[in-house]
């Protein structure tokens, strides 16, 4: 299995504080069947900044070095959204894509999805950016408004849910939601979002065989291999479903968004 969003450089985040924390929880990963890790520290103004390359390829090095060559060790980052993510995507500063590809791991307040989300993420597409929503099943907004998560994959986003809400560990709520998201053909990456062996460990194996149980195994393989291959690759997604529309095409500046990515 791949792991596009996974908390495992020491010291920068809530993730693990030493390179000994480290190398644990990436070798507990590599038990779970995980062969890749993207390493992704958060990039959080004001906490985790984490705005400086050669600081994260030098602890990803030092991890590498500690562990050898398994599982293997790519970069990426956590952006924590602000609706100035395109200037800083453009200044090639604070949000390092995963593993060098277009896809931007994105995250919101568990409690808020700021207004005229669509804008900001219809301008990074423009400028070739495919932003990866991070665990949305754990968003209240989005839990009780599937639909705008909808509409932002019908505009190009892409969907992550995290392996451990699928098996209720973070509580009924995000479980339920992980599964409605998944039976709405919503989710297009399942990862750990693993940050420490105790309370947040990388518990891909049982998640798995969770998810096979309610899509099925070929949708299970997408999620947690063939997709996140073709992240690092650069290439097509190989499980994408097209969204129908549910009503006819709105007026203003969403409708307009809709129509032209639909050309």
């Amino acid at each position: 299995m791949i792991d596009l969003h996974h908390h495992c450089l020491h010291g920068l985040d809530d993730g693990p504080q030493t390179l000994e924390e480290a190398v644990a929880l990436c070798q507990a990963a590599a038990a779970e069947g995980i062969e890749t890790i993207v390493a992704t520290p958060h990039v959080l103004r004001g906490r985790w900044q984490n705005d400086s390359r050669p600081l994260l390829e030098a602890r990803l090095a030092e991890l590498r070095s500690a562990l050898g060559d398994t599982p293997r060790l790519l970069l990426g980052s956590e952006y924590f959204f602000a609706h100035d993510m395109n200037e800083v995507l453009q200044s090639g500063q604070g949000i390092v894509p995963l593993a060098g590809s277009r896809y931007v791991l994105v995250e919101f307040d568990s409690h808020n999805v700021p207004p005229m989300i669509e804008q900001p993420f219809y301008r990074a597409q423009l400028d070739g950016w495919i932003p990866l929503i991070a665990h949305p099943e754990r968003n209240a907004v989005f839990q009780s408004r599937p639909g705008l998560l909808a509409t932002l994959v019908r505009l190009g986003a892409k969907v992550q849910v995290t392996a451990a809400s699928v098996l209720g560990d973070f509580g009924e709520e995000a479980r339920a939601a992980a599964v409605d998201f998944l039976q709405r053909e919503l989710v297009h990456v399942i990862a750990t979002d693993a940050h420490n062996l105790k309370r947040r460990p990388p518990r891909a194996r049982a998640a798995r065989e969770a998810v096979a149980e309610i899509v099925g195994g070929e949708v299970a393989q997408a999620l947690f291999v063939d997709n996140p291959q073709t992240v690092i690759d650069g290439t097509t997604l190989v499980y994408d479903p097209d969204l129908p529309y549910t009503s006819t095409p709105e007026a203003g500046l969403l409708g307009r968004l809709r129509r032209l990515f639909k050309k």
